[in-house]
């Protein structure tokens, strides 16, 4: 059965506790299938969100969920302020796709971004751009809390087996912890990718969403409220000319799948679920 559609134009939506986005339809469907709630599906200002509750051990948190409209990093900036304005969640999250810096991480792996930074601003001089490389990172006692729970490989092991259809290939996909680098192209230039990598050592994967999600973040945090930004994604290829879609379905569900597995045991301790909440 479809979700109702429903919009009301003189209120205001509901506060969400947390705000899961992703940049693509694919995405999002392999989100919904993953979390597997009611969604309700409502018109806010013009903008389609999925709002739910998830509940596990007894307690439950509202997530709304939604894809941007255009890829890139401007309109997932857009989209996530809007978003976070208007459901003020304690937590963003992006789950999907990235491409990964090949020999750091290999197809399938999960990369948790410990910090995002925009790589298409910068100096443009006659050897090429340098980046700027502007830099937004989660708070370190989140990285910790999520290392906690990564530091052996039960939860990967978890996700792997829970995809249900034929892995791509033999491979026993990792989590990997590093830098995430953002921009407005698609890259298929393993020099380009060397000449961030030498100015990041810790540089995992690039993408075209994540810095927006984490800037509006930022942006959008005060000091009674910060908006925390996570993002959580699958390595489907490695930005060059080898480029396939094989890994796409099981990188989108396990991103989304390594998510759902935090939340739950975020929610079952008695101090988190109370600062996601309150």
């Amino acid at each position: 059965m479809q979700p109702s559609i429903s919009e009301d134009k003189h209120a205001l939506p509901v506060c969400a506790d947390i705000l899961l986005m992703t940049g693509l339809h694919e995405e999002l469907q392999w989100l919904k299938k993953v979390f597997d709630c009611e969604f309700q599906r409502m018109s806010v200002l013009g903008t389609s969100y999925l709002l739910a509750n998830f509940t596990f051990s007894n307690r439950s948190v509202t997530i709304v969920a939604l894809r941007q409209q255009e890829k890139g990093l401007t309109s997932s900036a857009i989209t996530a302020t809007k978003a976070m304005c208007l459901w003020r969640p304690k937590l963003a999250v992006m789950t999907g796709i990235c491409a990964g810096v090949k020999g750091s991480v290999n197809l399938g792996d999960l990369v948790v971004a410990t910090q995002f930074f925009e790589h298409s601003s910068g100096q443009l001089l006659h050897r090429g751009l340098i980046p700027l490389q502007n830099r937004v990172s989660p708070p370190p006692w989140v990285l910790d809390f999520l290392i906690s729970l990564t530091d052996t490989t039960k939860l990967q092991e978890l996700v792997r087996l829970g995809f249900g259809y034929s892995m791509p290939s033999e491979a026993e996909p990792r989590i990997h912890y590093g830098a995430m680098a953002c921009g407005p192209q698609v890259i298929k230039d393993q020099s380009y990718i060397d000449m961030l990598k030498d100015n990041e050592i810790s540089l995992l994967a690039i993408d075209m969403e994540s810095y927006g999600l984490a800037l509006a973040s930022s942006m959008c945090s005060t000091y009674q409220r910060p908006v925390i930004p996570l993002v959580v994604m699958g390595v489907c290829d490695c930005a060059d000319l080898e480029k396939t879609n094989d890994w796409h379905d099981y990188c989108s569900y396990s991103s989304a799948a390594f998510i759902r597995s935090v939340l739950e045991v975020a929610i079952g301790r008695d101090k988190i679920c109370s600062w996601i909440k309150e």
